[in-house]
């Protein structure tokens, strides 16, 4: 199963014919007509970051033609390297010669691995759900697996996973991906743990850097089981914030630094991919006040490695996408008070923090101690995102939630409130997560799709909340956004300078899944509707100037 071209559907030719019914004036509500005409191949542009609008009064991330991009999507780890639950725990999960994937191929995960690899097929299926993006988690132990030495043979690995998102006209976040410093910190064997530690072994996730990148002198026992409080992880990133040398005599930092340097330079020219998160999830490490961890480690961090990337590509303009210490994970409040500019002038950055509001919050946590009644009520999920709200605001950075997601079994009532809250802001996201463990009686896990190695099939609950009506691109200021699996229905009011009838490159284009069976009107605008074999469609809007309404 590959994507084909005439199933493309972001952005088709300008001189595509129009019939005179979709161009004449749109007065009052009208139907949006219809069209089978296939569209030419996807164009995807640059992305950047445009002045505060919208209701949450934030900057916008904005194509080249300066229409907003939400960035709606998923996480897909099928290409991290995970500590590996068999007998040869530290392996490579998957292959990473490009040429395995060719053809349409897709290699069997070995034994252990948790996760499925990503192969050309989910690039199809990605688009039939309306995603326009991914975040895609890479590894530092992969990429510089020895000093100095850069692994080009798996920047090519991540280089043919863009192309297939790009031909299926879907946008790349390549994420600098880490959980618990590193998939080589782990329990030696033999060692013991007194309580109330733990020892780590087994399939505990745990990827990032590279084994010379983790040395500790504290032994490797987690505190109550939980990994991220394991004294040696903490020690890891206490000598990565302080830059300590690596057996090469240069800053772990200033390793990191050249990683990065490298990946821009192979994808700076590329404007499928959206940009590059610096860091996933950072912990304070032993030494730093964790309310203070990001003025002093994170974002100052965050600056040299942008530093280093400006002074290497002077021409560049991607995104970058900074996370805050992962303890908001926990907490769900406010952790930033002061400007981005403090610490970079580069105009396109991107706060990208985590909402896991009732799964890593204290309610959940301390769910085993503590009934959930008494502490959920004080985790509302619409504080988390107030919250993410004000530190974006305070930032001065357009906001996207570079993770989120729940069990299964939550779905109709935290997964429906995430989507219901980030159109309320309208912002971009990427839920955690596309593929997992390929289990069809992993009936409560966090993935999209389930069920038999390599297609699986998707959980309904997924689909019925992330393949959703939404704008992959907006004409102008959006002012409301609402939408209603269960009606079905879905309204949308913005403000946009008169576009074209026909100059596609200027219009707002919303997908709508198969899944919609009502009528989509327009007021103040003309429409047309393209429809995919897959039974979705795209509603292009054509503003005739002023307010328009989208509505069923």
């Amino acid at each position: 199963m590959q994507p084909k071209p005439d199933q493309s559907h972001r952005i088709f030719l300008a001189s595509l014919s129009l019939s005179a019914a979709t161009l004449s004036a749109c007065t009052g509500s009208t139907p949006a007509s219809t069209s089978n005409t296939p569209e030419a191949a996807t164009q995807l542009s640059f992305l950047h970051v445009a002045p505060a609008s919208g209701p949450a009064a934030l900057p916008q991330i904005v194509d080249a033609n300066n229409r907003i991009v939400l960035l709606r999507g998923v996480n897909l780890n099928g290409i991290r390297d995970d500590y590996v639950d068999s007998a040869t725990p530290l392996q490579t999960p998957y292959p990473i010669d490009p040429g395995a994937y060719t053809n349409g191929a897709c290699p069997a995960r070995g034994a252990g691995v948790p996760t499925i690899p990503i192969c050309e097929l989910d690039a199809a299926q990605l688009q039939s759900f309306g995603y326009d993006s991914v975040r895609l988690p890479v590894s530092w132990s992969l990429l510089e697996p020895q000093p100095g030495q850069i692994d080009q043979t798996y920047i090519e690995r991540i280089a043919q996973i863009v192309a297939w998102f790009k031909q299926a006209g879907i946008y790349t976040v390549i994420d600098m991906h880490q959980d618990a410093w590193s998939k080589y910190v782990f329990t030696a064997p033999g060692a013991i743990c007194p309580p109330p530690f733990t020892a780590v072994s087994g399939a505990h996730e745990a990827d990032g850097a590279p084994q010379w990148a983790s040395n500790h002198l504290t032994p490797v026992c987690a505190l109550a089981g939980i990994r991220e409080i394991d004294p040696a992880v903490e020690e890891d990133f206490s000598r990565f914030w302080a830059n300590l040398p690596a057996p090469d005599g240069t800053g772990l930092q200033d390793h990191f630094a050249k990683v990065v340097v490298a990946l821009v330079s192979r994808f700076h020219n590329e404007p499928a991919v959206a940009g590059y998160e610096l860091f996933n999830e950072p912990l304070p490490g032993l030494l730093v006040v964790p309310e203070l961890v990001d003025l002093t480690s994170t974002f100052p961090f965050y600056a040299k490695v942008i530093k280093s990337v400006l002074a290497a590509q002077p021409d560049f303009t991607q995104l970058f996408f900074v996370e805050p210490d992962a303890l908001r994970n926990i907490t769900d409040q406010r952790s930033e008070f002061t400007p981005w500019s403090l610490f970079s002038n580069y105009p396109n950055v991107v706060y990208a923090p985590h909402v896991y509001t009732h799964v890593f919050t204290l309610d959940a946590e301390l769910a085993s101690l503590i009934p959930s009644a008494i502490l959920a009520p004080l985790f509302p999920l619409s504080s988390g995102y107030a919250n993410a709200v004000g530190d974006a605001k305070a930032l001065g950075l357009p906001l996207w939630v570079g993770e989120f997601g729940n069990g299964v079994s939550d779905d109709d009532t935290i997964l429906r409130g995430h989507y219901q809250l980030e159109d309320q802001y309208t912002i971009g996201s990427s839920l955690w997560l596309w593929k997992q463990d390929g289990n069809a009686d992993n009936t409560d896990g966090f993935a999209v799709m389930h069920g038999p190695f390599p297609t699986g099939a998707p959980f309904p609950s997924r689909i019925k909340f992330t393949a959703r009506v939404y704008p992959l691109y907006t004409a102008g200021t959006i002012q409301s956004l609402t939408y209603d699996p269960d009606q079905p229905s879905f309204d949308m009011v913005a403000t946009s300078p008169q576009v074209t009838a026909g100059d596609t490159t200027h219009a707002t284009v919303l997908f709508i899944p198969a899944s919609f069976n009502a009528t989509l009107q327009a007021d103040g605008a003309q429409t047309q509707v393209i429809n995919h074999e897959d039974g979705s469609r795209e509603l292009y809007v054509y503003p005739t100037g002023g307010t328009y309404h989208i509505h069923s």
